[in-house]
């Protein structure tokens, strides 16, 4: 039995547990009931319901919680470490993310009961870090890899994050980051006379909207490019107020705001699409990008997004953007206006690419850990 103790149901861990519950036995433990429902989600600034399918299909508990119903650095605090987590039947604990003092007690706990650890984290090195810093972690991970029987890895600077922090190769399993591919599939895209631009996500500083806001600005100074194309925005955040009234001060007349959306609706916008955009500062991984691969769009995002490594092959399927740069992204954004017949292509290898980064592999990563361990 794999225990798998989560902060709180997610709308990209659900159908991976589905399916992983289909060929291994999973009791998925979570510490906060709060996404079930409608709550204020601070990214977004608002109220939402994530999604109305998130316990379906696979075994679940809800710990006893003391105190407020909060997910943060602190909250949730749950109790039920004997009879929930560490009972005859567990054999391996599987947890999300390593760095927060809850995590940290279980993995240190699984060794007095004799559990098994596996860990999947979202740790990378692309966000700058000074020397200081970079020898705190090493630290951290050779005192911590003592504890540890498996990483489960995310994607290739996951991978190498973890090997440059002096964990053994043996002890890394794939076990991806990624969507329900088939969910996103269209047979058929919705044609436009227009080329069709999305950006899908958190209107914050972090996730670099400005940034497109600004390249707009370059690109619509070309020749019949504002005229021809389009640029759909989904989602909502804290500086929403500031992009709209950048959009009007601005004149972008070739910007469209659409609010939060579920992602049963995201698909619609997806099958009018063919290019998303991902100006992210800093992101760890960027499910965005499988999504939008899914659905037959090429991708244009910085080198900061965690995916690309991964999932975006420059001319191939899309392009990298220098982090930060504006004026880059502007020009890549331009190339794929003046090559409109590669669009095609490049969405027709997304779909080929993503083909390939499946639930299939997680369930194929999962069992050599298990292996591993046995």
């Amino acid at each position: 039995m794999i225990k798998y103790i989560l902060t709180h149901p997610i709308q990209y861990q659900s159908p991976l547990i589905r399916n992983l519950s289909k060929l291994f036995k999973i009791h998925v433990l979570y510490r906060s009931d709060i996404s079930v429902k409608k709550y204020f989600d601070k990214g977004f600034n608002k109220k939402v319901l994530i999604d109305r399918n998130l316990l379906k299909g696979y075994n679940y508990s809800f710990l006893k919680k003391i105190g407020p119903n909060k997910v943060n650095n602190f909250y949730p605090f749950t109790i039920e470490y004997i009879n929930k987590i560490f009972t005859r039947d567990t054999k391996i604990v599987w947890l999300h993310g390593i760095k927060n003092w809850y995590n940290l007690i279980i993995i240190i706990l699984c060794k007095i009961y004799k559990k098994k650890v596996f860990i999947r984290d979202e740790t990378n090195n692309l966000k700058k870090r000074s020397f200081v810093n970079l020898l705190i972690n090493n630290i951290f991970y050779k005192f911590i890899d003592n504890f540890v029987d498996a990483y489960l890895v995310i994607g290739k600077e996951n991978r190498n994050t973890y090997i440059s922090n002096g964990i053994s190769k043996k002890k890394l399993f794939l076990v991806p980051y990624v969507v329900d591919n088939k969910s996103f599939k269209f047979k058929k895209k919705k044609k436009s006379k227009k080329m069709i631009f999305i950006f899908s996500g958190k209107l914050i500083y972090r996730k670099g909207f400005d940034l497109l806001l600004n390249a707009i600005i370059i690109c619509n100074r070309f020749k019949n490019f504002k005229l021809n194309s389009r640029f759909i925005v989904i989602g909502d955040g804290a500086n929403f107020n500031e992009y709209l009234r950048f959009k009007k001060e601005n004149k972008l007349t070739n910007l469209e705001f659409v609010g939060y959306k579920t992602q049963s609706f995201i698909k619609r916008y997806y099958k009018k699409s063919k290019i998303l955009i991902l100006p992210s500062r800093e992101e760890k991984w960027g499910l965005v990008i499988n999504e939008a691969m899914s659905a037959g769009n090429m991708i244009i995002a910085s080198d900061k997004v965690g995916a690309c490594k991964d999932l975006v092959h420059n001319n191939f399927n899309g392009y990298i953007f220098k982090d930060n740069n504006y004026h880059d992204l502007a020009k890549k954004i331009i190339k794929t206006y003046k090559k409109k017949n590669k669009i095609d292509i490049y969405c027709k290898n997304s779909v080929k690419l993503i083909s390939m980064w499946s639930f299939k592999e997680c369930c194929d990563g999962l069992k050599k850990a298990i292996d591993s361990v046995v």
